[in-house]
């Protein structure tokens, strides 16, 4: 056991633990998160233990300031998690930005702490996050309580520990699991990539599995996306039988690895050799495209097309680029 894990849970339930003992894994063994299947499926095993506090002894945990936008919208929306905090507008630089002396310190003594901090600015625009997420929410007939947020459960499937933390799961028992996700965009064709991109249909089946064989409750699941810029809009995006249905193909998949690795102690990166790779269809159809127009230019006026960009691109009053 990685000498970093302080807390360990000898059965399946649900736990309410907070964010930093569920990542380092307090499951009796090793235990694979929605995180870990995505490495595994769209990496490889050994990336997925190079992950894992549990196995990997130089694991360390990961944050960026990237995340601090997500990580204070959680607490804000959600109503549990780590707290965020303005930084003194008097702290920063004449140019707004935290790069003086105090500013570092302040920022460093918060995170110390377990704090988020933020410009005042950006406190403003999580607010609003709030409201709006609060506001749409609502008129969905959805509240999110507090006391029902940032759970975790942990549960034996298919011989295997799994473990998830759920943003909130409402009381009832057939109410949608949900899942928050800041964005730069939440329309539904940028949540569709979103989802295509990141592997969040696995996440969702992993969820929706680990808290059935935690509670034997079968729950929908539901992503909340909502953009971190105003308007601050907000997509509930539930996925279909059909993408459910390889959802459930993947994570099985992702198990199976799992326990081979487990019992073998070996994760295995990329396979050996030289790879092929073709390229995909649109790829080249896309160049003949290109071809197709420059062999029309010629046809036409008889100069290649590089002599009409030219003369375009070209400063005014260049006559060289005439001759």
């Amino acid at each position: 056991m990685n000498a970093m894990t302080e807390t360990i849970l000898d059965r399946p339930g649900i736990y309410e633990l907070d964010g930093e003992t569920y990542h380092r894994d307090p499951a009796p063994a090793p235990s694979l998160s929605s995180t870990l299947a995505k490495l595994m499926l769209a990496q490889s095993p050994l990336h997925a233990w190079t992950a894992c506090p549990r196995l990997n002894p130089e694991w360390e945990p990961v944050d960026k300031k990237t995340f601090d936008i997500g990580r204070a919208a959680h607490r804000a929306i959600l109503g549990k998690g780590a707290n965020y905090v303005p930084i003194p507008d008097e702290l920063l630089a004449s140019n707004g930005a935290a790069s003086t002396k105090a500013a570092k310190e302040f920022i460093a003594s918060a995170r110390d702490a377990g704090a988020t901090p933020l410009k005042s600015a950006e406190v403003d625009g999580i607010e609003a996050m709030r409201a709006v997420a609060h506001d749409r929410l609502a008129g969905m007939g959805v509240s999110l309580d507090p006391a029902r947020s940032e759970l975790v459960a942990l549960a034996k499937i298919d011989g295997i520990w799994c473990r998830a933390m759920f943003d909130n799961v409402p009381l009832a028992a057939g109410a949608p699991i949900y899942d928050l996700k800041t964005c730069e965009s939440a329309a539904p064709h940028a949540c569709e990539r979103a989802i295509l991109n990141y592997g969040y249909d696995v996440q969702a089946e992993h969820y929706r599995q680990v808290w059935k064989a935690a509670t034997g409750e079968d729950r929908p699941f539901r992503f909340v996306f909502q953009e971190k810029s105003a308007p601050y809009e907000v997509c509930v995006v539930e996925l279909g039988d059909d993408s459910l249905m390889m959802a459930r193909k993947k994570i099985a998949r992702a198990r199976e690895i799992w326990r081979i690795c487990l019992r073998d102690d070996h994760w295995p990166g990329y396979p050996p050799g030289v790879h092929r790779i073709d390229l995909p269809e649109w790829f080249h159809e896309r160049w003949l495209e290109r071809e197709s127009v420059e062999a029309d230019h010629k046809r036409r006026t008889g100069a290649d097309i590089i002599e009409a960009a030219r003369l375009w691109q070209a400063p005014q009053g260049y006559q060289g680029a005439a001759e």
